[in-house]
């Protein structure tokens, strides 16, 4: 697969470029543009399968090239790079064809390499080559029905014992996988997928019209066609039939419980892609209901047009809130929101999550947390895949968020100035400035400056270097520390500079105010 990165600022490309293993996933940065006229061009000389495309760009924003793409019919799957409050500019570019749009705050491994997952599926036998690896298909047979449930069908009837009439596709994962793959060590998780393998290929083995295949680690299809069954009835009967051979044998001899999803009945082959994409929307709806093990694609609710305006509106209204800094309203129209989406359940959990991960760069970074405190409260969110849970889990760290800031005594600032005291908190050793700011935010260097004085009454720089020469005073009581150790863990490249400014803002030198302190 090919790829182009097109965004105005070069620490996001290099971000993106940086991100994760291009070459292990089978990828080719074919290039990068900095505006809309040089990507339309470089789309042309290199032809690539994906285009990653920031909305808010010099010369041509990412629309007008969404409209040039479509106009000139060039056959390149788009992915929309914005920020949170670019809603409107996502859905107008969501009608012009992009693929798929990411935040870019909370863009991150995870993120590109599900993106990449799903391009492939859906347009992996025109753009993507045959799998390899530890999930590729392992016979001819394999990758025909592994090409079937994406749109090409071929040699189903010659290779497999599957026959047109009454069909169905069933995809099944294991519930609670990350508990599960805790009972094997590194060395032997690899032999769990194998295992279900080997157990559900033994069950079937003696069924007519039935095929199955692993997909991934945690996810399987199972493909069934009733073609001497003239009644629907009768069908579903031997495809419920087949679902608790399935799970009865896993729990038996795995000791593993499974959640499944069933399609509607489908005629022929060509239906084969439709059932995957039904079978996977039926799988979805365990996100609202994670007690239940059994979802048929014929028993979801087809939502209307006005469903999806309102949790629009809902949207609108929470950051509404958090602009406005009414706290307290803003939880008040979460918890609405939320019990809209468990009674319509109009939204997929990836999209769920985009929304809350939206809402928490609105509302600010986590202040002062240490790295690998923030890695663990990104794990444990990635970790959870019940609605009720994760909508607690993101109250919770809203609260903590919100009082978080009202400790520092931040209420009054604008966001922007609220943003750069949360930033200067957890990065004061590290260098800063005004260009940093500027990049980080998607403002200019001069605006900072001159925001940050007028609200706070003192420089920027001077604000950093109290911070800094406070942080430092609570070091120097500790003799570990050598006073170029601690002038190096404030943010000062040299001890002279740090001696210099120490003197400053205190009246002592550092080797004084150690003496002092003692």
């Amino acid at each position: 697969m090919r790829i182009l990165i097109v965004d105005d600022e070069p620490l996001v490309r290099i971000g993106i470029k940086s991100a994760i293993d291009w070459e292990a996933q089978g990828v080719d940065i074919v290039g990068e543009a900095g505006d809309g006229e040089e990507a339309l061009r470089m789309i042309t000389e290199t032809v690539p399968d994906v285009v990653l495309l920031d909305i808010k760009m010099p010369k041509m924003d990412g629309i007008e090239v969404l409209r040039a793409m479509k106009e000139r019919q060039l056959p390149v799957q788009a992915v929309v790079l914005s920020s949170f409050d670019d809603i409107t500019y996502v859905k107008e570019a969501l009608k012009l064809g992009a693929f798929d749009y990411f935040h870019k705050p909370d863009m991150n491994e995870r993120e590109l390499t599900a993106m990449l997952k799903s391009i492939r599926e859906q347009f992996g036998s025109q753009q993507a080559p045959a799998r390899t690896g530890a999930n590729a298909p392992g016979s001819r047979k394999e990758q025909i029905l592994y090409d079937a449930l994406h749109g090409n069908v071929h040699d189903l009837s010659a290779e497999t014992g599957l026959k047109e009439g009454n069909m169905y596709v069933v995809l099944f994962k294991i519930k609670d996988y990350q508990a599960v793959i805790k009972r094997y060590t590194k060395e032997t998780e690899s032999i769990l997928p194998n295992t279900v393998q080997n157990v559900v290929g033994e069950i079937l083995s003696t069924e007519k019209e039935v095929e199955f295949l692993r997909l991934n680690e945690q996810l399987y299809a199972v493909f069934i066609s009733n073609s001497e069954l003239k009644s629907l009835l009768a069908s579903l009967t031997r495809v419920n039939k087949m679902v608790q051979m399935i799970s009865s044998a896993l729990k038996r001899f795995v000791n593993i419980d499974i959640v499944l999803g069933i399609s509607d009945w489908f005629a022929d082959f060509d239906g084969i892609s439709m059932g995957y994409e039904q079978a996977g929307r039926a799988l979805s709806q365990q996100f609202y209901h994670p007690e239940t093990s059994i979802f048929y694609y014929q028993h979801l609710r087809q939502k209307s047009e006005s469903v999806y305006q309102q949790a629009d509106v809902y949207l609108s209204q929470m950051k509404s809130a958090l602009r406005e800094e009414a706290n307290d309203r803003f939880l008040e129209l979460l918890s609405t929101w939320e019990k809209f989406l468990e009674q319509e359940e109009c939204m997929e959990e990836k999209d769920v999550r985009k929304v809350y991960e939206g809402l928490k760069f609105m509302i600010g970074e986590s202040g002062g947390k240490p790295s690998g405190a923030v890695q663990e409260e990104v794990a444990g969110l990635e970790g959870i895949h019940d609605f009720q849970q994760l909508s607690a889990a993101y109250r919770t760290l809203f609260e903590a968020r919100f009082k978080h800031r009202h400790d520092l005594g931040f209420k009054g600032y604008s966001q922007l100035t609220r943003n750069i005291m949360e930033y200067t908190e957890e990065h004061y050793a590290e260098s800063l400035s005004l260009k940093l700011f500027g990049e980080l935010f998607h403002v200019s260097p001069n605006y900072v400056s001159r925001l940050f004085k007028q609200e706070v009454g003192q420089g920027l720089f001077d604000y950093i270097n109290e911070l800094r020469i406070e942080k430092a005073k609570v070091l120097l009581k500790n003799y570990r520390y050598k006073i170029y150790d601690v002038a190096e863990m404030v943010g000062f490249n040299n001890q002279a500079h740090f001696a210099i400014v120490f003197q400053k803002y205190t009246g002592f030198s550092p080797k004084q105010y150690r003496k002092e302190e003692v």
